[in-house]
């Protein structure tokens, strides 16, 4: 209301100054014109500075300041209490008759040591995840745990071990001592959960790190050879470490990588140990076909193939622009230094 009271101010100001201008010319009474514009003019400012004054967002700013500093204050005050209730119950304890038994440079040492480890759990929450307790192991890479009051089912990140329960699979090679190895190592233990970019599956399953200390229970199965990096996610933040813990047992040839082309790295197509048993008996109905002209027009290709090994890519990217799903080695495109898990197949997803 008061900026269009001054915005009408402004326009009668604007009326007398050109009206007392136009007296000047024909030569009338100009001055009640000009009076009435100086009027105008002194109403104008002052509705505009009243206005200014209530919108002041210094004044405003001031409000929200003093509404903190008490809001602030409030919280310092029940903070200082439970400080204070802290205190209390720790002189209580050391003036308990258990704790007086003890000799008193025993006492002195307990004190001294009790101080930092407090602070280094403090500091491992905070790094390492949530604390929760292990309620149940399911396999080698799914455990339960109880958090915020909840029991929630972990899927461990970046880490797949052979099939142990799954109703659709049969029990697969070291799968059974990947389910051991989390029994002996999480049953009845409290471990951080560190939650991934991506909190939850498909499933509604956490998926996170599990830490163990300092160290993630997936690089102790890694480095075992009882499971191998996948179900990558969005989450690669560990990618490289558990990469390098990996390549350890890949060169030892120990657990999953003792069965040629068993497991890849990378992969989200589980373990090929059954697939491998059934590639012998399809063969045979090929021989037994064995149709003569089929043969003729075979060898051609594949030496056509060979003079497309100009087709050079620079890396897997590129590969997978013309081929999605990598290829094998028996492909033209075919490069080495792009086979990382050596199974004889480059750039696979």
């Amino acid at each position: 209301m008061l900026m269009f009271l001054g915005f009408l101010g402004l326009l009668l100001f604007i009326f007398f100054i050109l009206k007392g201008i136009v007296s000047v010319f024909r030569k009338k009474n100009f001055k009640r014109d000009f009076l009435f514009a100086l009027g105008s003019f002194i109403l104008f400012v002052t509705l505009v500075s009243i206005d200014a004054s209530n919108d002041d967002p210094k004044q405003l700013t001031k409000n929200d300041e003093q509404v903190a500093n008490k809001e602030v204050k409030n919280d310092s005050k029940e903070e200082k209490k439970a400080d204070k209730e802290k205190e209390q119950q720790a002189t209580k304890e050391e003036n308990s008759p258990e704790t007086t038994t003890n000799d008193s440079k025993e006492g002195s040492l307990n004190k001294s040591t009790n101080a930092p480890k407090e602070k280094v759990v403090k500091l491992d929450e905070k790094a390492r995840g949530v604390q929760a307790p292990v309620t149940k192991v399911v396999d080698g890479d799914t455990i339960h745990v109880s958090m915020n009051g909840k029991d929630e089912t972990v899927r461990m990140l970046l880490l797949d071990t052979p099939e142990t329960v799954d109703p659709n699979e049969p029990v697969q090679p070291f799968g059974p001592e990947a389910s051991s190895f989390a029994k002996q190592t999480l049953s009845g233990k409290t471990v951080g959960i560190q939650v991934g970019a991506e909190a939850r599956d498909k499933y509604g399953r956490l998926l996170a790190y599990v830490w163990i200390g300092d160290k993630t229970y997936q690089e102790m199965v890694l480095e075992k050879g009882l499971g191998r990096t996948a179900y990558l996610y969005n989450d690669t933040s560990m990618l490289d470490q558990f990469h390098k813990v990996q390549d350890v047992a890949i060169n030892k040839k120990i657990g999953v990588w003792s069965i040629p082309g068993y497991a890849h790295v990378d992969h989200n197509h589980g373990y090929h140990y059954q697939e491998e048993k059934n590639v012998n008996p399809t063969p045979a109905p090929v021989q037994k076909t064995t149709p003569k002209p089929a043969p003729a027009p075979e060898p051609e290709p594949v030496q056509e193939e060979p003079a497309q090994t100009a087709e050079i890519f620079q890396n897997c990217t590129d590969l997978r622009t013309k081929y999605p799903n990598g290829v094998p080695s028996t492909h033209p495109a075919y490069q080495a230094k792009m086979d990382r898990d050596k199974d004889n197949f480059a750039c696979e997803k």
